[in-house]
Protein backbone atom coordinates (compact mmCIF):
# COMPACT_ATOMS: atom_id res chain seq x y z
CA UNK A 1 0.00 0.00 0.00
CA UNK A 2 1.35 3.43 -0.93
CA UNK A 3 1.19 6.54 1.24
CA UNK A 4 -2.38 7.07 2.49
CA UNK A 5 -4.40 9.68 0.64
CA UNK A 6 -6.76 12.18 2.31
CA UNK A 7 -10.34 11.00 2.56
CA UNK A 8 -11.69 13.88 0.43
CA UNK A 9 -9.33 12.98 -2.42
CA UNK A 10 -10.37 9.35 -2.05
CA UNK A 11 -14.02 10.34 -2.26
CA UNK A 12 -13.42 12.23 -5.50
CA UNK A 13 -11.68 9.19 -6.99
CA UNK A 14 -14.48 6.90 -5.78
CA UNK A 15 -17.13 9.08 -7.45
CA UNK A 16 -15.12 9.07 -10.68
CA UNK A 17 -14.98 5.27 -10.46
CA UNK A 18 -18.76 5.07 -9.96
CA UNK A 19 -19.34 7.37 -12.92
CA UNK A 20 -17.05 5.24 -15.11
CA UNK A 21 -19.03 2.09 -14.26
CA UNK A 22 -22.23 3.88 -15.40
CA UNK A 23 -23.93 4.38 -12.04
CA UNK A 24 -27.08 6.47 -12.45
CA UNK A 25 -27.17 10.21 -11.83
CA UNK A 26 -29.37 9.65 -8.79
CA UNK A 27 -26.89 7.14 -7.33
CA UNK A 28 -23.96 9.49 -7.87
CA UNK A 29 -25.91 12.37 -6.34
CA UNK A 30 -26.80 10.25 -3.28
CA UNK A 31 -23.21 9.02 -2.83
CA UNK A 32 -21.87 12.54 -3.11
CA UNK A 33 -24.36 13.94 -0.60
CA UNK A 34 -24.09 11.13 1.97
CA UNK A 35 -20.34 10.65 1.80
CA UNK A 36 -19.62 14.39 1.97
CA UNK A 37 -21.39 14.42 5.33
CA UNK A 38 -19.18 11.56 6.48
CA UNK A 39 -16.02 13.28 5.19
CA UNK A 40 -16.96 16.54 6.91
CA UNK A 41 -17.51 14.64 10.16
CA UNK A 42 -14.09 12.99 10.21
CA UNK A 43 -12.16 15.82 8.48
CA UNK A 44 -11.27 16.41 4.84
CA UNK A 45 -7.56 15.76 5.25
CA UNK A 46 -7.88 12.69 7.45
CA UNK A 47 -5.86 9.83 5.89
CA UNK A 48 -8.08 6.99 4.72
CA UNK A 49 -6.05 4.60 6.88
CA UNK A 50 -7.59 6.28 9.93
CA UNK A 51 -11.12 5.32 8.90
CA UNK A 52 -12.23 2.47 11.13
CA UNK A 53 -15.40 0.93 12.48
CA UNK A 54 -15.35 3.16 15.56
CA UNK A 55 -15.24 6.39 13.54
CA UNK A 56 -18.00 5.16 11.26
CA UNK A 57 -20.18 4.33 14.26
CA UNK A 58 -19.48 7.73 15.82
CA UNK A 59 -20.63 9.40 12.61
CA UNK A 60 -23.81 7.29 12.49
CA UNK A 61 -24.63 8.06 16.13
CA UNK A 62 -24.17 11.78 15.42
CA UNK A 63 -26.88 11.73 12.75
CA UNK A 64 -30.33 13.14 13.41
CA UNK A 65 -32.23 10.81 15.74
CA UNK A 66 -35.39 11.43 13.69
CA UNK A 67 -33.76 10.14 10.50
CA UNK A 68 -35.92 7.51 8.82
CA UNK A 69 -34.61 3.95 8.73
CA UNK A 70 -34.58 4.03 4.93
CA UNK A 71 -32.38 7.15 4.94
CA UNK A 72 -30.04 5.64 7.54
CA UNK A 73 -29.70 2.45 5.50
CA UNK A 74 -28.88 4.52 2.42
CA UNK A 75 -26.11 6.37 4.26
CA UNK A 76 -24.69 3.10 5.59
CA UNK A 77 -24.82 1.58 2.11
CA UNK A 78 -22.87 4.56 0.73
CA UNK A 79 -20.17 4.15 3.40
CA UNK A 80 -19.98 0.39 2.77
CA UNK A 81 -19.57 0.93 -0.99
CA UNK A 82 -16.87 3.53 -0.37
CA UNK A 83 -15.10 1.26 2.12
CA UNK A 84 -15.22 -1.72 -0.25
CA UNK A 85 -13.66 0.45 -2.94
CA UNK A 86 -10.91 1.62 -0.59
CA UNK A 87 -10.07 -2.00 0.23
CA UNK A 88 -10.25 -3.25 -3.35
CA UNK A 89 -8.01 -0.40 -4.52
CA UNK A 90 -5.58 -1.22 -1.68
CA UNK A 91 -5.84 2.18 -0.05
CA UNK A 92 -6.53 0.33 3.22
CA UNK A 93 -5.50 -3.11 4.50
CA UNK A 94 -8.92 -4.07 5.87
CA UNK A 95 -12.47 -3.03 5.01
CA UNK A 96 -13.34 -0.49 7.76
CA UNK A 97 -17.09 -1.01 7.29
CA UNK A 98 -17.00 -4.73 8.01
CA UNK A 99 -19.58 -5.51 10.69
CA UNK A 100 -21.53 -2.28 10.15
CA UNK A 101 -25.19 -3.14 9.58
CA UNK A 102 -28.27 -0.98 9.27
CA UNK A 103 -31.73 -1.26 10.79
CA UNK A 104 -33.99 -3.93 9.40
CA UNK A 105 -36.74 -2.62 7.19
CA UNK A 106 -40.27 -3.83 7.66
CA UNK A 107 -41.70 -5.61 4.65
CA UNK A 108 -44.56 -3.15 4.39
CA UNK A 109 -46.13 -3.05 0.98
CA UNK A 110 -46.16 0.33 -0.74
CA UNK A 111 -49.41 2.24 -1.01
CA UNK A 112 -50.59 1.16 -4.43
CA UNK A 113 -53.43 2.92 -6.28
CA UNK A 114 -56.30 0.61 -7.19
CA UNK A 115 -57.42 -0.05 -10.74
CA UNK A 116 -60.44 2.17 -10.05
CA UNK A 117 -58.10 4.95 -8.89
CA UNK A 118 -56.09 4.68 -12.08
CA UNK A 119 -59.24 4.70 -14.23
CA UNK A 120 -60.31 7.93 -12.51
CA UNK A 121 -56.86 9.50 -12.87
CA UNK A 122 -56.51 8.69 -16.56
CA UNK A 123 -60.06 9.36 -17.74
CA UNK A 124 -61.67 12.69 -18.52
CA UNK A 125 -60.09 16.05 -19.17
CA UNK A 126 -57.07 17.45 -17.36
CA UNK A 127 -57.54 21.09 -16.48
CA UNK A 128 -54.11 22.59 -17.15
CA UNK A 129 -52.13 24.58 -19.73
CA UNK A 130 -51.06 21.46 -21.63
CA UNK A 131 -53.45 18.53 -21.03
CA UNK A 132 -52.13 16.45 -23.95
CA UNK A 133 -48.60 16.47 -22.56
CA UNK A 134 -49.69 15.69 -19.02
CA UNK A 135 -51.96 12.86 -20.18
CA UNK A 136 -49.03 11.19 -21.94
CA UNK A 137 -46.80 11.64 -18.88
CA UNK A 138 -49.40 9.81 -16.77
CA UNK A 139 -49.78 7.07 -19.37
CA UNK A 140 -46.04 6.39 -19.58
CA UNK A 141 -45.79 6.15 -15.80
CA UNK A 142 -48.70 3.72 -15.50
CA UNK A 143 -49.00 1.93 -18.86
CA UNK A 144 -45.26 1.48 -19.34
CA UNK A 145 -44.18 1.42 -15.68
CA UNK A 146 -41.50 4.09 -16.14
CA UNK A 147 -39.67 5.94 -13.39
CA UNK A 148 -40.12 9.72 -13.31
CA UNK A 149 -36.47 10.16 -14.34
CA UNK A 150 -37.01 7.82 -17.30
CA UNK A 151 -40.04 9.82 -18.45
CA UNK A 152 -37.99 13.01 -18.24
CA UNK A 153 -35.20 11.42 -20.32
CA UNK A 154 -37.40 10.21 -23.20
CA UNK A 155 -36.38 11.67 -26.54
CA UNK A 156 -38.50 11.89 -29.67
CA UNK A 157 -36.13 9.45 -31.37
CA UNK A 158 -36.77 6.83 -28.69
CA UNK A 159 -40.24 6.13 -30.10
CA UNK A 160 -40.02 2.98 -32.22
CA UNK A 161 -43.11 3.24 -34.39
CA UNK A 162 -46.07 3.29 -32.03
CA UNK A 163 -45.69 -0.06 -30.29
CA UNK A 164 -42.43 0.19 -28.37
CA UNK A 165 -40.36 2.79 -26.57
CA UNK A 166 -36.62 2.80 -25.90
CA UNK A 167 -36.15 3.62 -22.23
CA UNK A 168 -32.89 4.88 -20.74
CA UNK A 169 -32.88 3.18 -17.35
CA UNK A 170 -30.76 3.29 -14.22
CA UNK A 171 -27.05 2.68 -14.72
CA UNK A 172 -27.40 3.67 -18.38
CA UNK A 173 -29.13 0.35 -19.11
CA UNK A 174 -31.51 0.73 -22.04
CA UNK A 175 -34.59 -1.45 -22.52
CA UNK A 176 -37.56 -1.65 -24.88
CA UNK A 177 -41.03 -1.47 -23.34
CA UNK A 178 -44.39 -1.98 -25.05
CA UNK A 179 -46.67 1.00 -25.54
CA UNK A 180 -50.34 0.13 -25.05
CA UNK A 181 -53.30 1.52 -26.94
CA UNK A 182 -54.16 4.19 -24.36
CA UNK A 183 -50.56 5.43 -24.35
CA UNK A 184 -50.51 5.32 -28.15
CA UNK A 185 -53.60 7.54 -28.31
CA UNK A 186 -52.05 9.96 -25.81
CA UNK A 187 -48.85 10.04 -27.88
CA UNK A 188 -50.77 10.75 -31.09
CA UNK A 189 -52.57 13.62 -29.38
CA UNK A 190 -49.36 15.14 -27.95
CA UNK A 191 -47.07 15.08 -30.99
CA UNK A 192 -48.87 17.79 -33.04
CA UNK A 193 -49.29 19.93 -29.91
CA UNK A 194 -45.59 19.46 -29.19
CA UNK A 195 -44.60 20.65 -32.67
CA UNK A 196 -46.64 23.87 -32.64
CA UNK A 197 -44.61 25.99 -30.13
CA UNK A 198 -41.31 24.67 -31.51
CA UNK A 199 -42.20 25.71 -35.05
CA UNK A 200 -43.69 29.01 -33.92
CA UNK A 201 -40.60 30.03 -31.93
CA UNK A 202 -38.07 28.29 -34.23
CA UNK A 203 -36.82 26.05 -31.43
CA UNK A 204 -35.35 22.56 -31.48
CA UNK A 205 -35.17 19.90 -28.79
CA UNK A 206 -34.74 16.14 -28.69
CA UNK A 207 -36.87 15.92 -25.54
CA UNK A 208 -40.31 14.38 -25.92
CA UNK A 209 -41.50 16.54 -23.01
CA UNK A 210 -40.59 20.15 -22.39
CA UNK A 211 -42.00 23.06 -20.43
CA UNK A 212 -44.70 24.96 -22.27
CA UNK A 213 -44.90 28.59 -21.21
CA UNK A 214 -44.42 32.21 -22.20
CA UNK A 215 -40.65 31.91 -22.44
CA UNK A 216 -39.29 31.20 -25.88
CA UNK A 217 -37.37 28.11 -24.80
CA UNK A 218 -37.78 24.36 -24.87
CA UNK A 219 -36.47 23.31 -21.48
CA UNK A 220 -36.74 19.56 -20.85
CA UNK A 221 -39.38 18.65 -18.30
CA UNK A 222 -37.66 17.67 -15.05
CA UNK A 223 -38.52 15.11 -12.38
CA UNK A 224 -39.89 17.75 -10.03
CA UNK A 225 -42.33 18.96 -12.69
CA UNK A 226 -43.45 15.38 -13.30
CA UNK A 227 -44.17 15.02 -9.58
CA UNK A 228 -46.30 18.16 -9.73
CA UNK A 229 -48.20 16.88 -12.77
CA UNK A 230 -49.06 13.59 -11.05
CA UNK A 231 -50.00 14.99 -7.64
CA UNK A 232 -51.86 17.99 -9.09
CA UNK A 233 -53.92 15.90 -11.51
CA UNK A 234 -54.74 13.34 -8.80
CA UNK A 235 -55.91 15.97 -6.33
CA UNK A 236 -57.98 17.73 -9.00
CA UNK A 237 -59.82 14.46 -9.62
CA UNK A 238 -60.55 13.83 -5.95
CA UNK A 239 -57.76 11.31 -5.40
CA UNK A 240 -54.86 11.32 -2.94
CA UNK A 241 -51.81 13.30 -4.08
CA UNK A 242 -50.13 10.33 -5.77
CA UNK A 243 -46.45 10.49 -6.64
CA UNK A 244 -44.99 9.04 -9.88
CA UNK A 245 -43.52 5.91 -8.32
CA UNK A 246 -46.97 4.89 -7.07
CA UNK A 247 -48.09 4.72 -10.70
CA UNK A 248 -45.11 2.48 -11.44
CA UNK A 249 -46.08 0.29 -8.46
CA UNK A 250 -49.64 0.17 -9.81
CA UNK A 251 -48.42 -0.91 -13.24
CA UNK A 252 -46.43 -3.82 -11.80
CA UNK A 253 -49.14 -4.88 -9.36
CA UNK A 254 -52.04 -4.73 -11.82
CA UNK A 255 -50.06 -6.65 -14.46
CA UNK A 256 -49.21 -9.35 -11.94
CA UNK A 257 -52.79 -9.47 -10.65
CA UNK A 258 -53.98 -10.15 -14.19
CA UNK A 259 -51.58 -13.06 -14.67
CA UNK A 260 -48.33 -11.55 -15.96
CA UNK A 261 -45.33 -13.66 -14.85
CA UNK A 262 -43.11 -11.94 -12.33
CA UNK A 263 -40.10 -12.26 -14.66
CA UNK A 264 -41.97 -10.41 -17.42
CA UNK A 265 -42.88 -7.61 -15.00
CA UNK A 266 -39.26 -7.39 -13.83
CA UNK A 267 -38.01 -7.15 -17.42
CA UNK A 268 -40.50 -4.44 -18.31
CA UNK A 269 -39.58 -2.38 -15.25
CA UNK A 270 -35.85 -2.83 -15.80
CA UNK A 271 -35.11 -4.65 -12.54
CA UNK A 272 -31.76 -6.40 -12.37
CA UNK A 273 -32.96 -8.70 -9.55
CA UNK A 274 -36.27 -10.51 -9.36
CA UNK A 275 -36.36 -9.88 -5.60
CA UNK A 276 -36.81 -6.16 -6.30
CA UNK A 277 -40.00 -6.89 -8.19
CA UNK A 278 -41.29 -9.24 -5.50
CA UNK A 279 -41.15 -6.48 -2.91
CA UNK A 280 -43.94 -4.41 -4.37
CA UNK A 281 -45.99 -6.72 -6.54
CA UNK A 282 -48.79 -8.27 -4.59
CA UNK A 283 -51.37 -10.83 -5.56
CA UNK A 284 -54.89 -9.47 -5.23
CA UNK A 285 -57.29 -11.23 -2.92
CA UNK A 286 -59.54 -12.08 -5.85
CA UNK A 287 -56.74 -13.72 -7.82
CA UNK A 288 -55.49 -15.54 -4.72
CA UNK A 289 -58.97 -16.98 -4.10
CA UNK A 290 -59.26 -17.98 -7.76
CA UNK A 291 -55.96 -19.85 -7.59
CA UNK A 292 -57.07 -21.48 -4.34
CA UNK A 293 -60.38 -22.64 -5.80
CA UNK A 294 -58.66 -24.16 -8.83
CA UNK A 295 -55.65 -25.69 -7.08
CA UNK A 296 -56.42 -26.71 -3.52
CA UNK A 297 -58.13 -30.08 -2.92
CA UNK A 298 -60.10 -28.68 0.05
CA UNK A 299 -61.45 -25.67 -1.85
CA UNK A 300 -64.59 -27.54 -2.97
CA UNK A 301 -65.25 -29.41 0.23
CA UNK A 302 -63.68 -32.68 -0.91
CA UNK A 303 -60.83 -34.62 0.70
Amino acid sequence: MTNPIPVLEALQKFLAFCSARNDSRNTLRAYNCDLLLFVECIGHQTPVTEINRKRIRQYLFALDANLKDTSLRRKIAAIRSFSHWLYNERHVNIDPSEGIVGPRLSKKLPDIPSEADMATLLSGLINCACPERNQLVLELLYSCGLRASEVADVNLGDINGENTLLVHGKGKKDRLVPVGRCAQRALSAWLPVRSAPLEKNKLKTDALFFSVGSRKSAERLDVRSIHRIVSGTAKAKGLPAFHPHQLRHACATHMHDHGAPLQAVATMLGHARLSTTQIYTRVSTGRMMDVFRRAHPHSKGRL
